[in-house]
């Protein structure tokens, strides 16, 4: 549409951007409730997950394992790649994020999965204009454990069921991220 390197708004009444290296004019927008209730859900969804998404270490040996089984298309990013994962087949919709939520809150072991969590630097996030709980710490390490499982990796990090891990186990994981 346009070749000049031109990104921003223009009077407001045009976006100029730029997209994979495909340039493009957009008509200018402000969203009606930037901060609904329903968009503060999945501000918590996306948010949570790609605070814990983005604690997977390129020296880790997550990271290599992902790697090998070349499941991330090119020019995806491993982080969005994993964010796209865990919501496609974990949480998505609001009903499915409570849901591993309260799996987590009344696993066994969760102290060990917040104690993992902090251990990598997430935080719990929360918006005060969404309904649904705000992202416990852990259920970001919870699901990257659940996606090494999906994937098949392998190794005694990543066999354990999910049911059965223990602080040790956990511990295990968290140094492969």
């Amino acid at each position: 549409m346009h070749s000049d390197g031109a990104s921003g708004q223009f009077a407001k009444a045009m976006v100029f951007a730029g997209w994979k290296g495909v340039s493009y004019v957009r008509k200018y927008v402000i969203p009606a409730n930037p901060m609904s209730e329903s968009q503060g859900d999945n501000r918590i969804i996306m948010g949570g997950v790609g605070r814990a998404c983005g604690k997977v270490s390129v020296a880790g040996s997550f990271n290599t394992k992902l790697g090998l089984k070349a499941v991330i298309p090119a020019g995806q990013s491993k982080q969005s790649y994993l964010v796209k994962y865990i919501i496609d087949h974990y949480l998505a919709t609001v009903t499915a994020y409570e849901t591993e939520l309260a799996e987590l809150t009344g696993a066994t072991a969760y102290t060990a999965w917040q104690t993992g969590a902090t251990a990598k630097g997430i935080a719990n996030f929360d918006l005060a204009y969404a309904t649904t709980a705000a992202f416990d710490r852990g259920l970001g390490i919870r699901l990257l454990y659940k996606t090494a499982q999906a994937l098949g990796f392998t190794g005694s990090a990543f066999t354990v069921t999910l049911s059965a891990m223990t602080g040790a186990d956990i511990d295990a994981f968290v140094a492969t991220l």
